[in-house]
């Protein structure tokens, strides 16, 4: 394990961990938690947009099949105008669910306060159920991963690299954001026993 190494794994330098020793983030830190939080939110409001485009295609769809095939309002049937509503209410509700959540997690703060746990170091490996993202055969799959397990805090799905760096049982200090526990410096303490 070297001090080198680590810094480049977790890409922090010395006026990060700096600042990161007094309670603070750098301002480089600053700077990249901005981005990630206005590449997020940016993501998240494109996919709500699209989802109204989304409802209004389907809508015009449905409008243009029913003024080509000749549909009129003035002989319609009671039953016909039902289904029609349900057909354009009814995807309408779900897509404006779907907008209402993509907005709302656009909107939504996430804590990237500093934080600072203390402690021996622990990895655990644990096994997980993963998304295949595959709509035909199996929808998930069973992965290894590890946890990088500092007092009471863990941190997920740990790059297997690290484990070679950090001696298990050591004593380090991490600093990380408070809601995505991203680690943003560390610092050695003293060895394991």
């Amino acid at each position: 394990m070297s001090d080198t190494e680590l810094r480049k794994f977790f890409d922090f330098d010395q006026s990060d961990l700096i600042a990161n020793q007094n309670g603070k983030l750098s301002v480089k830190q600053e700077k990249q938690i901005q981005e990630t939080e206005k590449s997020t939110s940016r993501t998240f409001r494109y996919i709500g947009f699209g989802l109204i485009f989304l409802n209004l295609c389907i809508v015009a769809f449905l409008v243009f099949n029913l003024i080509s095939d000749g549909f009129s309002f003035s002989t319609a049937s009671t039953s016909d105008l039902i289904s029609i509503i349900f057909a354009m209410v009814f995807p309408t509700l779900i897509i404006g669910v779907f907008v209402w959540l993509m907005f709302w997690i656009a909107s939504s703060k996430v804590d990237y306060s500093l934080q600072k746990v203390e402690g021996e170091v622990n990895f655990v490996k644990v096994e997980k159920q993963v998304s295949t993202g595959s709509s035909t055969g199996p929808r998930y799959r069973t992965e290894q991963q590890y946890e990088l397990r500092v007092g009471k805090i863990k941190f997920e799905d740990v790059d297997e690299e690290l484990l070679n760096m950090i001696k298990e049982g050591d004593t380090y200090i991490f600093y990380y954001t408070k809601d995505t526990k991203q680690i943003l410096s560390c610092e050695f303490i003293s060895k394991g026993k």
